[in-house]
């Protein structure tokens, strides 16, 4: 395959999905109603990319709900990482396909290292880890990646690693994108409590460091006699646990329970206490849980911009746009998108006469081609009463055979140039040409018709003057010419809107003065219609060089001319 050929294909694959695509610029990107990728050098990696690209904005536009909004980037990132996973995994269900393309595009993808994390960056981190939870529940092999960012995850999140757990064992039952969002919402939550209770055990030590002087203090000044030499060994025992010795203790109490655990099983409910026995409790309950977490890095999750890190949307816009600058680089064919031309009324009076006899003449030879030949042969199960007399003969051929020859069944998209050097007479002769030929074909059964003229706008847009299925109107017909000739582009433009029909027999006629701006590019899109099953014709213009052009071509120079050059063009396509 060419390197032209690849967003010609997407862009038909998008149709597939009730999605409108083009291919335009260098960037990719979708605003809830198209898709647009930039034009892409024909690589294994580029078709993925940008099959892939298709299905995952496809499942977007399909699954997602675009009114639910974040109330914080955070919260915005989460979410994304969540509803990529949904939706990939509505769109597999619809689509098998979808499911394959997917999985490959996501391996790919982290094959590259998009969805691995720097672990000095606790953001990033969690982001990979929630990516390859829920990429796994897609059967995706993303196994390394978890195991890469579960430490990390747990030792920032401490016990509150065992919640998320439990939290995202939820991803599968997501429906919608206000569920992804809510669940992204208790993992914020999650994170925020657990920030509190770090900072709130780390500021105990101090407090409980502060108490233990201030009470050693008191003890000496009032003399109490509960305290005594074995208190104040204590004292300094209880200290180096970093633990205080109640008021109401006595030395017995506190000589049999200087440990941490009998100081909770003790019953003591203070603050001081409770602080420390919850320390000493989440440092042992049980393997895996981590005591002290990290704060620091919870709030910088909480306020940080990961940067679309593990959001495969904004992952495929980086890489299709560099795929976009090598074509361009390498001289890539850019279809043109499609844009509105004014036009105005033509005069049909004359014209009408040579669309009767244009009509007249293929009414007559599509009727010829359905015509039923009958033949006797020897085998059968009906004879034919008409030959038996061949018995005398001894000609044993007297079974009834009848050959039904194919219907019309067709598509044709007639390409209109409207370039600078079609000015005058030759925009006139097109545009009647272009009429005439679209309402004789409208009037044949299995025979479907558009038009299309070019350029438009920015010197590269092609208009849709009659979309297949409607009928020709003369007042859309006349139009005024200007620009260049980049007929290639619109060649490919054209043969694209083929590709989504269903017809099997596919005709591009081109009519144009046969002067385009690049020769070689034309003679390239050319090939391609033939390699993909579209018939490419030329209706030269008051010019020859289309026969240097199509393989199929006839050269009119007046509209009375157009019936006989056109019937013997299309006498043996539409025949066949």
């Amino acid at each position: 395959m060419k390197h032209t050929t690849l967003p010609l294909v997407a862009k038909a694959l998008g149709e597939k999905y009730d999605i409108q695509v083009q291919i335009s610029g260098d960037q990719a990107y979708t605003n809830g109603r198209i898709i647009n990728l930039p034009s892409m050098p024909d690589s294994k990696e580029a078709a993925l990319l940008a099959r892939g690209y298709i299905d995952h904005e496809s499942a977007h536009i399909r699954f997602t709900d675009f009114s639910v909004k974040s109330s914080s980037t955070m919260l915005k990132n989460l979410t994304n990482i969540l509803e990529d996973i949904r939706i990939e995994k509505m769109m597999g269900a619809k689509y098998p396909g979808c499911r394959s393309n997917l999985k490959d595009l996501a391996e790919h993808l982290k094959e590259k290292g998009s969805f691995t994390p720097s672990l000095q960056n606790p953001p990033q981190t969690l982001m990979a880890w929630l990516c390859a939870r829920g990429r796994l529940t897609l059967n995706q092999d993303f196994s390394d990646i978890l195991a890469m960012a579960s430490n990390s995850v747990s030792g920032f999140l401490g016990t509150g690693y065992q919640g998320l757990l439990n939290l995202t064992e939820r991803i599968p039952n997501l429906v919608s994108t206000r569920d992804s969002q809510s669940m992204a919402e208790e993992i914020m939550r999650l994170i925020q409590d657990e920030m509190k209770q770090q900072e709130q055990e780390r500021k105990q030590p101090e407090s409980q460091t502060s108490k233990n002087s201030g009470s050693a203090d008191s003890s000496d000044s009032t003399g109490s006699s509960g305290q005594g030499e074995g208190n104040q060994a204590e004292d300094g025992e209880s200290s180096k646990g970093n633990q205080s010795v109640q008021p109401d203790q006595g030395a017995d109490d506190s000589s049999s329970g200087g440990n941490n655990t009998s100081e909770a099983e003790g019953g003591d409910s203070s603050p001081e206490a409770t602080g420390g026995t919850s320390s000493s409790s989440k440092s042992g309950a049980s393997p895996g849980e981590k005591s002290d977490g990290n704060p620091e890095a919870l709030r910088e999750i909480l306020d940080c911009d990961v940067g679309g890190f593990g959001d495969v949307g904004e992952i495929l816009k980086q890489e299709l746009m560099t795929e976009g600058e090598a074509a361009g680089m390498n001289g890539g064919v850019f279809l043109p998108p499609e844009a509105t031309l004014r036009t105005f009324p033509i005069e049909i009076h004359e014209t009408r006469r040579h669309t009767a006899l244009l009509r007249a003449r293929l009414s007559g030879l599509i009727q010829a081609s359905r015509l039923r030949r009958r033949h006797a042969r020897r085998t059968g199960n009906k004879i034919d009463n008409h030959v038996v007399h061949r018995l005398a003969l001894h000609d044993t051929r007297l079974f009834l055979h009848q050959e039904e020859k194919t219907e019309v069944n067709t598509a044709i998209m007639i390409l209109v140039d409207r370039s600078g050097s079609m000015q005058h007479q030759k925009i006139e002769v097109a545009s009647k040409t272009a009429f005439v030929v679209a309402e004789a074909l409208d009037s044949i059964p299995g025979c479907f018709a558009a038009v299309a003229a070019f350029p438009v706008g920015n010197n590269d847009g092609v208009a849709s003057l009659v979309r297949f299925g409607e009928r020709p109107s003369p007042t859309r017909f006349g139009m005024s010419a200007g620009g260049g000739t980049p007929l290639a582009q619109a060649l490919y433009w054209a043969g694209v809107e083929l590709l989504k029909r269903e017809e099997p027999r596919k005709i591009l006629l081109a009519v144009t003065d046969g002067e385009p701006d690049d020769r070689r590019t034309s003679v390239r899109a050319i090939r391609w219609l033939e390699r993909v099953g579209i018939e490419p014709m030329g209706l030269g213009i008051c010019e020859e060089s289309v026969r240097s052009l199509f393989p199929t071509h006839g050269v009119v120079y007046r509209v009375e001319e157009l019936p006989s050059a056109l019937f013997g063009m299309l006498q043996e396509t539409l025949t066949q």
